[in-house]
């Protein structure tokens, strides 16, 4: 949605408030994002994130 703002808020930054929104400037336009959240960690992220580390990690000493 497109909505024409007036002066003091066209220029705000960062949080206003704690409400989950966050202004910023975008090539000359003004964007209102919501915060992104934390995420929780679930056995299956834990899971999924230690096969994307044996799979694709780097060796440090040197093996591949």
């Amino acid at each position: 949605m497109k909505a024409e703002l007036i002066i003091p808020i066209e220029s705000l930054k960062g949080q206003l408030r704690k409400d989950g929104y966050y202004f910023r400037i975008c090539q000359g336009q003004q964007i209102v994002q919501r915060c992104p959240t934390k995420w929780t960690d679930t056995p299956a992220r834990k899971a999924a994130r230690e096969k994307f580390v044996e799979r694709y990690a780097r060796r440090s000493s040197g093996e591949e």
